[in-house]
């Protein structure tokens, strides 16, 4: 397999703990984004989502790699993903 580096912009989860008054929570509403920049492999898509690694570690083997810091981030959530390499 011989995956395409590549750069992706994507909206994560966010969560805030604890309790939170009225004002709290509607300013949470409108001003908390948490947008990712990411760049790293995809080595696995589907229609619902892709698989990203941030590291690769290759062998003096030809085609043999290991890969790290696996993520699994949903499509929908996804709002740029360009070729790096």
């Amino acid at each position: 397999m011989k995956p395409k580096l590549y750069y992706v912009l994507w909206h994560d989860a966010i969560s805030a703990d604890g309790w939170h008054t009225e004002e709290e929570t509607q300013k949470f509403i409108k001003e908390r984004k948490c947008l990712i920049e990411e760049v790293g492999w995809i080595i696995s898509e589907t229609k619902e989502e892709i698989v990203m690694a941030s590291r690769r570690l290759k062998w003096s083997k030809p085609d043999t790699s290991e890969w790290g810091l696996l993520q699994k981030i949903p499509k929908t959530w996804i709002r740029k993903k360009r070729v790096v390499l």
